[in-house]
């Protein structure tokens, strides 16, 4: 907040830009001026405003300022302007703490005050959830636009009770806090989003009960309360991680970090652009001439009309040299580039033949092989850089490479288990320390451009190719020998040899 400019406008400065004020009454200006600093009561501010112009005439007679009242009308019509930067506090009288803060999180926030109803059921969202921050608790949803700061135990203690329909009544009988501070807490948490109040019931509503309430047919407290956010029906397409998941990772609906922050620049160094060979046995993969390639290939239009997802394979086996034209046109490092200079944002990159955001490549491939002419069976890594393939190794190793032939199977409904299994994983570090809010929504838009890649190439080239649309990240990680945290399974393709009637599509 700057309050020295000449003609006594007021800047404010927040996330989302600037806001100019234009002769700023003192009152309004003595209220932002403490607002900036930490909570405050705009009561105590307006009647220490009135005394100070009660005591200093104007010239001529007057107060020096218009009526308590009128400044209190004008320092509200101004917060309301403001809705987007004003934190709404609650206390205990005579506390030295705050019970909580609502925290506006979008310059679209607008707070809705509620006045609670004590015997109107309430509940928490289904999509809020609690988390730890610093030395205390915050509450957030996808769908508000406030954060609720809880600075001590009492706020939790009545979240504690919303998570089946209570009334205030109810929480009071189980929450050592007085009536009117429990109606507080539950308002404050209704006009932020954070708890929604039952709809009234309606003549004609239907007669479901409450769980353990008998119905004697003459009264609708009885009747199970009923909550708009379970019937809206663009919510029930959303599940809660799955909606907080797209509010988080896009802009709009949050005031957290986003882009290229370098979060973790000053933690930790950044991972390699290439990631060092695991041990075990080398297999050199053919590398095709580009320009026979590009003779015979059909043309882009015609692979793109012609891709089908094949789930059926043919009497012909899938050979060495295929699988290393496959991946040599699909997935190789094309070049390395290693950090320049002593800039600690400075990181070494590659280039591939698919698209990454930030020149990441963070995303590895593990190929499951059952049978492929001149490739030991068994689970193998593929270095793009050497363009070949580390063989993997062990008991468990054997053991999760059929259990991930039979889950790309089941998963993809192919008739039989494919010639060779590609599990794409993430090096999701090389997201996370450039990236804010973006790492694992940028991690699955680039497996779909491998995805497509990968179709493309698998069609140019005559095989059939299916992507899986899911995936055990435990079993893919005792496969591949990874750690799910640091390199998770993000993705995977089945590949083989078509049958002549191979034409199911997706």
């Amino acid at each position: 907040m700057d309050t020295g400019c000449a003609n006594g406008s007021v800047v404010l400065s927040g996330r989302w830009g600037e806001i100019r004020m234009h002769q700023a009454r003192p009152v309004v200006r003595e209220a932002l001026r403490r607002m900036s600093l930490g909570p405050i009561s705009l009561a105590n501010v307006m009647a220490e405003m009135a005394a100070e112009s009660a005591v200093r005439p104007s010239p001529g007679g007057r107060t020096a300022d218009r009526p308590a009242a009128d400044a209190s009308t004008e320092i509200l019509r101004v917060l309301h302007r403001l809705q987007h930067l004003v934190v709404r506090s609650l206390m205990l009288e005579g506390a030295d703490q705050l019970l909580l803060s609502v925290v506006p999180i979008a310059q679209s926030a607008r707070y809705q005050p509620d006045t609670a109803d004590r015997h109107r059921p309430v509940r928490l969202s289904r999509f809020a959830f609690l988390r730890s921050e610093g030395e205390g608790f915050v509450l957030e949803s996808p769908v508000s636009l406030y954060r609720v700061v809880l600075h001590g135990p009492e706020a939790s203690w009545v979240i504690g009770m919303l998570g089946r329909p209570v009334t205030i009544d109810e929480i009071a009988a189980a929450v050592p806090l007085p009536d009117a501070v429990i109606a507080e807490i539950v308002a404050h948490l209704v006009g932020s989003g954070m708890v929604h109040s039952a709809e009234q019931p309606s003549p004609g509503a239907d007669d479901r009960t409450r769980p353990g309430a008998r119905d004697n047919g003459t009264d609708n407290r009885d009747r199970a309360p009923s909550f708009a956010e379970d019937r809206d029906p663009a919510l029930l397409s959303w599940s809660a991680v799955d909606l907080l998941f797209h509010s988080r990772s896009t802009l709009g609906r949050h005031d957290a970090d986003f882009g290229a922050t370098y979060p973790l620049a000053d933690r930790l160094p950044p991972a390699p652009a290439v990631k060092p060979l695991p041990d075990g046995p080398r297999l050199s993969l053919a590398r095709p001439s580009l320009n026979e390639v590009t003779a015979a290939d059909p043309p882009l239009t015609t692979a793109v009309e012609q891709r089908q997802s094949i789930r059926s394979y043919g009497p012909e086996r899938l050979t060495a040299t295929a699988l290393g034209e496959f991946l040599y046109r699909a997935l190789r490092v094309r070049g390395l580039y290693e950090p320049q200079g002593e800039n600690r944002h400075q990181e070494g990159y590659t280039d591939r033949p698919y698209p990454s955001g930030g020149r990441a490549y963070e995303l590895e491939f593990y190929l499951t092989v059952r049978d492929c002419v001149g490739i030991p069976s068994g689970i193998h890594y593929y270095a793009p850089l050497e363009h070949c393939l580390v063989q993997l190794g062990d008991g468990e190793t054997d053991s999760a490479a059929a259990d991930l032939l039979a889950e790309a199977q089941i998963t993809a409904g192919l008739i039989d288990p494919p010639a060779v299994v590609v599990t794409i994983t993430s090096r999701i570090h090389r997201l996370s320390w450039k990236y804010s809010g973006l790492p694992y929504a940028l991690t699955l838009k680039h497996v779909g451009a491998v995805v497509q890649n990968l179709y493309l190439i698998g069609t140019a080239m005559g095989l059939a190719s299916c992507a899986l649309g899911s995936g055990d990240v435990e079993l893919a990680a005792r496969a591949t020998g990874t750690d799910w945290l640091t390199e998770p399974s993000v993705g995977g393709f089945a590949l083989g040899a078509p049958s002549r009637a191979s034409t199911q599509s997706s």
